[in-house]
């Protein structure tokens, strides 16, 4: 007891308290700075605990410092030492004492401090303080340089490369093995919580996984293992977040890892204890915390994978087939994105958008219409497993390539754009559908909008050059066509094609021979071939070089029947029909009656025949027998299917017939087709001709003028040629005379290699007449 109290009172003699309340003070003090930088500075979340540790060294180092400094217990201070305040035990002056260890007198005490005196020093004690918190700091540095650069197992992930900065994480449903039930859903939706204010992850909405669940045909299923893997490849995730809860006496333990989506390998591992059920939201906040530091904030080396389609189908495989179909059509590789479709049908044949999207490769490829309309027809009976988008996606394409019905379709496409605006299939298509309707305009505009956003597809730059030529804007369309060869150079089927159509338009005869000559030659694609082989004969026409054209023609005509290609060989004849209309003799009947006495229509089956077009033609020759004929075994053929266009085609057929007896009422017969189809630029030259026949010149000229502003098709470039003709008659027998002038000119000027054609010759004629009567006033 005697000996407790002495040290309590050696404690107050050497003011210990003083001291231990001084280094206390002046902890807290330092642990508060060391909080509010961890909050503040983003240390991380151990600095604070290293901090109080290196502050609870320090506490026995200040103790013993002023202990030693004072002496110990029982021993006088370093200035009670006889002879050290100046003077002997009895008062007489000092001997020399003993300066330094090994000089001096021997018999004499060293007044040299010891070695533990030397040490604990209050010097020492702020140095070693000072090193303390060095430690502390280049603690911290090595570890915001190991975690910055990816170094060791605090490096994060995102410097190490596994990720890139916001990019797509999924988080799915954490495991639960306790008797909670709920408790799993509740540590996943409070991480949710946590990790949907991240930075430098984009975590993945529910709705958007439950989404893929549902294209996956299994909506209600939990998010975890397998399952999660798959919603993670189809959304594009780089990694997943996945965990388990379990219990752990009265006690929970909470694990999560991160996986990556590409290989599969764990990527980082976290665990958090609660001692009980009030404690588990500290440890959810601790695990997101550590998540948190680990991911980290600049990601580099591995790009996430890219999203795969947002379609409906249970078959990863098939749908990673799809996605990169869709991204080789993007190169313009229709034949191989052709083959990737077919493998993933044989994967998944109930797999309905890969039906619609094999329709439009095939289509683009040149395929039969027998072909493509299956697959139109199977995407369309599939429908109903499909999400809302997808299914008007499919109704539409249906309706195009099917019913014919061009408002249904329309429609179908409007209503997937009013909730998906940037929709690259509804941008492009629909576009399509306006050009029908000779809206160029508005075909244009919605091209502009998908290739300036996210609905950017090959189709849209394709189709983009071609509309805007239609269009009557060449600078645009030439820009397009620019646009289109810069981004996809090696895709020079359809950069010829649009500048084929481009040439025609500007009446650029030899532009259009070389892009028809290049179509003429691509690698793949016999019908692309036959086409271009067209294309050239076309070209021919616009110098007035028939003879050249009339030759390229039949050529394409043995072409196609050496194929046995009976639907191209039909088409080469009736354009060799409607050129002879427009440009050449004025009489489209000798080669259609060459078709027809050939044989090939018969070899077409009614309901695969170009029957819009072709009917119309005949109609428009006064082959009435043969018009209507074709129209009957079209309606037997379609059974109902395709009554919208079949009725329309029979309206413009029995308009056309009826103008060679009564042109006034055949005009005013195509007017009402115009009002009800909301069509005003189509059928402009036709309905000039039957105004023209009926006299009525001011109606004429406007049908006349509208032919030369827009055209209808890709007969535009001869339409506009004709036009110009026929304005130089009309003005002429209206007294206009300059004007006539300017229109002969500028059609003579256009077929200088035409001169022996009749119709060349005579405005020639008229030209000279109308010349020499002006140099006469």
């Amino acid at each position: 007891m005697n000996g407790l109290k002495q040290l309590v009172r050696e404690i107050h003699r050497r003011s210990l308290w003083q001291v231990l309340g001084i280094f206390l003070a002046a902890s807290w003090g330092v642990l508060q700075v060391v909080e509010v930088l961890t909050e503040t500075a983003g240390l991380p979340d151990w600095t604070p605990s290293m901090a109080l540790v290196l502050l609870l060294i320090g506490v026995p180092v200040v103790l013993a410092t002023a202990i030693v400094q004072e002496g110990m217990p029982g021993q006088t201070s370093g200035t009670d030492q006889p002879g050290v305040d100046g003077t002997g035990d009895d008062g007489a002056a000092p001997e020399p004492v003993n300066l330094a260890e090994g000089t001096g007198s021997l018999d004499r005490p060293s007044s040299r401090p010891s070695r533990t005196a030397r040490l604990f020093t209050w010097k020492n004690a702020i140095l070693g303080g000072v090193g303390a918190f060095a430690l502390l700091g280049f603690s911290l540095v090595a570890y915001f340089v190991m975690w910055t650069t990816g170094v060791g197992p605090v490096g994060n992930l995102q410097a190490q490369g596994v990720i890139e900065e916001g990019d797509a994480v999924l988080l799915a449903d954490f495991r639960n093995t306790t008797d909670d039930a709920a408790l799993g859903d509740v540590v996943t939706e409070a991480l949710r919580v946590d990790l949907a204010t991240a930075q430098a992850i984009t975590l993945v909405e529910e709705s958007a996984a439950r989404e893929i669940l549902a294209l996956m045909n299994r909506p209600d299923e939990a998010v975890r293992g397998t399952v999660a893997d798959e919603v993670a490849v189809r959304g594009g995730s780089s990694a997943i977040i996945e965990g388990e809860v379990g219990a752990a006496g009265s006690g929970y333990i909470l694990t999560a890892t991160i996986r990556s989506v590409q290989d599969g390998r764990t990527l980082a591992t976290f665990r958090r204890t609660a001692a009980d059920q009030g404690s588990v939201i500290a440890a959810i906040d601790g695990l997101s915390q550590d998540i948190r530091e680990r991911v980290g904030e600049s990601l580099r080396s591995i790009r996430a994978g890219e999203p795969l389609e947002q379609v409906t189908t249970p078959s990863l495989p098939a749908l990673r087939l799809y996605t990169e179909a869709r991204a080789v059509s993007e190169t313009g590789d229709q034949n191989r994105a052709q083959e990737l479709l077919e493998e993933a049908l044989r994967i998944d044949p109930e797999f309905a958008m890969a039906w619609r999207a094999l329709a439009v490769t095939l289509s683009n490829t040149g395929a039969g219409p027998a072909e493509t309309r299956h697959a139109s027809t199977r995407a369309y009976e599939l429908r109903d497993r499909l999400t809302e988008r997808e299914r008007y996606q499919a109704t539409a394409y249906y309706h195009r390539d099917v019913t014919g019905d061009l408002f249904a379709e329309i429609a179908a496409y409007q209503t997937v754009l009013d909730a998906y605006p940037d929709d690259r299939a509804a941008l492009n298509n629909l576009a399509i559908a306006y050009s029908n309707l000779a809206r160029w305009e508005d075909a244009a505009a919605l091209l502009d909008r998908a290739v300036s956003g996210p609905g950017a597809s090959f189709s849209a730059y394709a189709n983009r050059p071609l509309y805007d030529a239609l269009g009557g804007d060449f600078e645009a369309a030439r820009r397009s066509l620019a646009d289109l060869e810069a981004r996809y150079p090696g895709t020079e089927l359809w950069g010829n094609w649009g500048g084929w159509v481009l040439a025609m338009a500007e009446w650029d005869a030899d532009e259009a021979l070389r892009r028809g000559a290049a179509v003429q030659q691509v690698p793949d694609g016999a019908s692309w071939r036959r086409t271009g082989t067209r294309a050239v004969a076309l070209s021919y026409s616009m110098t007035g070089q028939m003879g050249a054209a009339r030759e390229a023609m039949r050529g394409a005509v043995t072409e196609a029947e050496r194929a046995e290609a009976w639907t191209d060989a039909a088409q080469a004849w009736v354009d060799l029909a409607k050129t002879e209309l427009l440009v050449g003799s004025g009489d489209p009947v000798p080669p259609l009656r060459e078709l027809l006495e050939r044989g090939t229509l018969e070899r077409i089956p009614p309901q695969f025949r170009s029957n819009f077009d072709w009917i119309q033609v005949m109609a428009w020759a006064g082959l009435e027998e043969e018009a209507r004929r074709m129209l009957a075994e079209w309606e037997r053929a379609s059974g109902g299917l395709e009554a919208t266009l079949i009725r329309h085609v029979s309206r413009v057929a029995e308009a056309f017939l009826l103008g060679f007896e009564d042109p006034a009422a055949g005009a005013a017969a195509i007017q009402a087709i115009r009002s009800d189809t909301q069509c005003e630029r189509c059928l402009a030259w036709e309905l000039g001709e039957l105004y023209e026949r009926a006299g009525m010149r001011d109606a004429a000229i406007r049908e006349r003028q509208r032919s030369l502003e827009a055209g209808q098709n890709f007969w535009y470039g001869p339409h506009r040629l004709a036009a110009h003709e026929a304005l130089g008659r009309l003005y002429e027998q209206n007294g206009q005379l300059d004007e006539a002038r300017e229109h002969y000119t500028i059609y003579v000027q256009q077929m200088a290699h035409g001169a022996s054609l009749p119709r060349v010759a005579a405005a020639r004629e008229r030209l000279a007449v109308l010349q020499t009567a002006r140099l006469v006033r």
